[in-house]
Order: structure tokens, then sequence, then C-alpha cells
């Protein structure tokens, strides 16, 4: 939505033009702060920047960032913006030659590639990545992508001169400034869970030379100002830089500030359930329960758990659509799930299949024959089931983890405005869901770039009124609990 009559009356407030990349898609959004409340405008939407190569799925990066410049154009049709900052999904990467250009076409966590690293590493390296590095052992993580990618293309590697995190490739592209911010490196595997720094022994795993890895950044630091030839080719003025907590899921949960007695989930193609640790130590067995430490503001820990996600949903649009030729909207699918036989069986979204599936439908008949699959509500209600029920046990894993009750779920992200999936998780879980906001990456993204400015005295400032007037919905768990057993055991498969 775009309202311009509306932005034009607010010219004094600060202005911030936040852009949230999704692994489906971006948004370059207006930021602007009114009464210490933060009010977001969509001024661009794009997407295409995803791709499928001959070995496996990939980015487009030409595509993502001219989607950054028809956002910095839309910004100053709206009258121009103090700041820029942009945070996105964690683990994909790019990696650059000497004079700044991609020594290869970068590839998504999706690809085969990680699951190759993964297994070609011994049972003690491994022990020693998660021991040193917090992370989950899962093959996403792009320590797993690069040590395979290494292998098989060593030439390239010995070129490598800089690796860049997705949203630090867009930065550099905004300001010139090759920087990895704290967050989202913390997503790679790369960096030790006691020091906040690159860990030199991850880095020899990878195959790359150590000074292909630079300066790390925390949210909030001024980077520089927009580059003079972009200001001149979107006709935007000087505007400051600002390295965000650039992992999406760090800027939701400034956002969605839980409680002591809440969990985050930030509900987007991926589902990341945690919980906020403030002195950043990892509790014991928790990557035998599935969770790993990843980078929160001011140098707080967020314990985490990766789970499938939306991109479920989306997967089975896109499949339903090619079947009938009709491309249901993404309330169609919830509503036709409400209708569903609550008897019928529900998946484990965990199992490989669902990594990356070409076609959803096959890839759920696949895993349970018991489905009809010639039914849209009994597909989608089988994903929305196994989703709240993986969603379930990491909380319960998480109450035990943190010795603390677990009483409420603040849900931030795309799956904050879907009133089924909310209800589901509430019923399954039997805990409150409080939805939104939607935008809570966003959100988080300007509640940074307004601290740097100075509009906030700290991050913490920020969280505390930034938020405010945002719309947050209510789910109470009623006596209702879905019944249905997972086809499979939720122990198995992906995580």
């Amino acid at each position: 939505m775009s309202h311009s009559a509306e932005i034009a009356s607010t010219q004094a407030s600060p202005r911030c033009l936040v852009f949230d990349l999704g692994g489906g898609s971006a948004r370059a959004m207006l930021a602007q702060l009114e009464g210490g409340t933060i009010r977001l405008t969509e001024l661009h939407r794009f997407t295409g920047y995803q791709t499928r190569l001959a070995d496996g799925p990939a980015l487009d990066v030409s595509a993502l960032l001219r989607g950054i410049d028809a956002g910095l154009e839309a910004a100053a049709a709206a009258g121009g913006v103090d700041s820029i900052g942009a945070d996105g999904w964690g683990v994909d990467f790019v990696l650059l030659d000497e004079r700044g250009m991609l020594l290869d076409q970068p590839r998504t966590h999706r690809h085969p590639r990680g699951q190759h690293g993964l297994a070609a590493l011994t049972a003690s390296e491994l022990e020693r990545i998660a021991e040193s590095t917090g992370i989950q052992l899962l093959p996403i993580v792009s320590l797993f992508h690069l040590c395979d990618w290494a292998k098989t293309h060593p030439e390239l590697a010995r070129k490598a001169a800089r690796f860049l995190m997705i949203a630090d490739l867009v930065a550099l592209h905004l300001s010139g400034v090759a920087a990895c911010e704290w967050t989202l490196a913390r997503t790679s595997g790369l960096l030790s869970a006691k020091t906040g720094g690159w860990d030199r022994a991850m880095l020899a795993f990878t195959g790359l030379p150590e000074q292909a890895f630079g300066p790390l950044v925390a949210p909030g630091t001024v980077l520089g100002q927009l580059s003079p030839a972009l200001q001149s080719r979107t006709e935007l003025s000087a505007a400051r830089v600002v390295a965000v907590a650039a992992h999406d899921t760090a800027s939701a949960a400034l956002c969605l500030a839980p409680a002591e007695d809440e969990a985050f989930l930030v509900c987007g193609s991926w589902i990341l359930v945690g919980a906020e640790i403030a002195d950043g130590s990892m509790p014991l067995d928790a990557q035998q329960q599935g969770f790993g430490l990843e980078g929160g503001v001011e140098g707080r820990g967020l314990l985490v758990r990766s789970l499938q996600g939306m991109h479920l949903l989306r997967g089975l649009r896109d499949a339903w659509a090619r079947r009938t030729g009709t491309e249901p909207s993404f309330p169609d699918i919830a509503e036709a799930a409400d209708r569903a036989n609550p008897a019928a069986p529900a998946i484990n979204p965990s199992d490989p299949l669902f990594v990356d599936a070409v076609d959803m439908i096959e890839a759920l008949r696949a895993h349970c024959p018991k489905l009809n699959h010639d039914d849209l509500g009994e597909l989608a209600r089988a994903v929305y089931v196994g989703l709240a029920a993986e969603v379930t046990i990491s909380l319960d894993r998480l109450e035990e983890l943190t010795g603390r009750p677990i009483r409420r779920i603040r849900l931030g992200g795309g799956g904050a405005d879907d009133p089924v999936l909310c209800r589901t998780i509430a019923n399954a879980s039997g805990r409150e869901v409080l939805a939104g906001p939607v935008e809570a990456s966003a959100m988080g993204n300007a509640m940074a770039q307004f601290t740097a400015l100075g509009a906030f005295a700290s991050m913490r400032a920020a969280q505390a009124r930034g938020s405010a007037g945002c719309d947050i919905r209510s789910y109470p768990p009623s006596t209702f609990r879905p019944t249905a057993e997972p086809s499979m055991p939720y122990e198995k498969g992906f995580s």
C-alpha cells in the first residue's frame, strides 16, 4: 500500500527505508517515527530472484539488486529518507573475487551440496563444529555448503576475496562497504560461540582463504552514505546506510520482545522457534534437543530451533495450480484446511522430502499415501497440523532447556496473518498465541535504523516504544486438540 498524501503530511518525522528480504519476495518499506511509534508503509514489492539451475535452486543476484534499485526509486518518489538498511534470511551467501565480481552464481540453502558437505565430515569434526559455534547441525548451514563447494571448485576457492551473506551484499551495493553484520554471520557456522568472532578453525574447514572473511559489525553500525552512483541513478539524496540486525530472525525478535514467560515464533518460509538468552550462553543439551545459539541485538543470545515453514503451503499452492489450472490464494487454502476431515492424517514437515520439493503434492503423496491427494483442504490441513505439532514439541523442549515456563507465544512474520495457523498452534500447544505484527522483521529493522539516527537512546528503548500501537491478535487455546498422528515419528527426518 502506498499513501502519498499521508506520507507528505509527516515530512518532519525521521524517515527510514527498510529492505526486508524474504525467501519468496522482498519489500521496500518507508518507516516513519510518529510520537515514538514506528509506522510502516509499503513502497515496492518484488520477486524473481529465486531461480533454478540444472543442479538445484539458486539466486539471481542481478534480479535482486534491480529490485533494490526500484525500491530506492520508490523512496525518492515518496520524498526521500534519512537512512537505509536491509535484513534478510540467514545462511545463504555470495563469494566475490578481488574485483568484486561473483565467483559463481550463488545457490540457496536448499541445494543438495549442503547435505554433501555435512555428510563428508566425521562425527568428531561435527562434534567440534557444534561445540565451537553453537549452531544446529543442519545441511542448510553455510559452513557445509562452503566445504562442498571448495572441494568441487578448488581454483575458484583460491580466488575468493570476500564472503558476504545476502543482506551484506545488498549493503555493499548500497554503500560500497563490504562488511559482515554479526547476527547474520552467526547463521553461517563460522563464528565462535565464546568470542563472537570468526573461528579460525571453522574457516579452515571451508577451504577458502582466511582473508575472505572480512570485518564483523554490530547492528546499528553506520556503514556510510548511499553511493554517489546510486544517488545519481535513483535521484535519491544522500542517506546513511545502516547495518541493522540483518538476520531477519534477530530483527523480528527485537520487535516481538518476548517476556520471561514467552517464546517467539517467526513464521515465514521457515518457522523459527526461540527464546532470548540474556547472557548469551548455551544451555546444556540444547543442541541434542535440536536448538542452536544465534545472535540478537546488543550481544544477546537467541536459542533457536529451525523448522520447515510456510514454503510448504507455497509449494502446495504452486503444485495445485499446475495440476488444476487454478491458483488458490493463501486464505483459500487456509479456509479449505479449516473445513477438512479432522480425522485425516498429518505429516511430519521434517521429512527430507520437503526440503526442496519440485512438486509438493507428489512429495506429500510419497510421504503419506493415506492422504486424499485430490482434496486441497486435506493436504493443507496435514501441513498445518504437522507444523503445529513440530512447534509444540519445540516449545516443550525450550521450557526444559531454559528452566522457565512458556505460557504465551509471540508470533510474527507472514504466519501472523493466517488465523488458521495461529489457532492450530494455540490448540496444539495449549498456549495463547499473540499474533503480530506481520512485519516484525521490518519493524525490527526500522528500530535499529532509528536508534542509529539517535531517535532512540538504545535498542532496548526502541524495543519498548517502537512497536506500540501494532495490531496484535490473541488466539487463546480451546479445548479442541488435533487428534491426527503424524505419518512418521517426529524424532526422525530433517531436524
